[in-house]
């Protein structure tokens, strides 16, 4: 189950439905507990930039990052964690690389947190790669298979 937080002035923006099917998408493809669950929240360049630094240190905004929770998939309730985009950088990506609808691009970063949130990292190459192809393959699944995995900011 998604619990989905949209800073207000983004609501009109963002397809829930889209965002929805992305992540069970995902979560289903990586046979995640059935009861597994997580919060996605769409924020600013602001607030965005504000987490950067306090949890890598690293100044201004980036795409997405994830708070794994510490539940295992046994317990009966399965919270994963949390995923937070920046919706405007989401759309500056968007217009960069391909020149994809955002939408499409909070797609791709949710799908990209919820893999993080099942323990995939791309910090280290061969990581990367693993976690990518999961990426792609789902990606695929949302019939976005031309939006595909690639550097930009740092995520975690």
């Amino acid at each position: 189950m998604l619990s989905l937080h949209i800073d207000p002035r983004f609501a009109s923006l963002v397809d829930k439905e889209r965002l929805h099917r992305a992540v069970e998408t995902a979560l289903r493809a990586e046979q995640a507990p059935p009861h597994a669950t997580l919060s996605l929240v769409i924020v600013d360049d602001d607030e965005m930039s504000r987490l950067h630094l306090q949890f890598r240190g690293e100044d201004g905004p980036t795409d997405v990052l994830t708070f794994p929770a510490a539940a295992t998939p046994e317990e009966e309730e399965c919270y994963l964690g949390d995923i937070i985009v920046c919706w405007p950088q989401a759309e500056r990506q968007a217009a960069e690389f391909g020149g994809h609808p955002p939408h499409e691009e909070l797609e791709l970063l949710a799908v990209h947190g919820v893999l993080h949130l099942l323990g995939y990292d791309d910090e280290e190459e061969n990581a990367r790669r693993t976690m990518w192809a999961r990426q792609a393959a789902i990606m695929e699944q949302l019939g976005l298979g031309h939006i595909a995995p690639r550097d930009t900011t740092s995520t975690t």
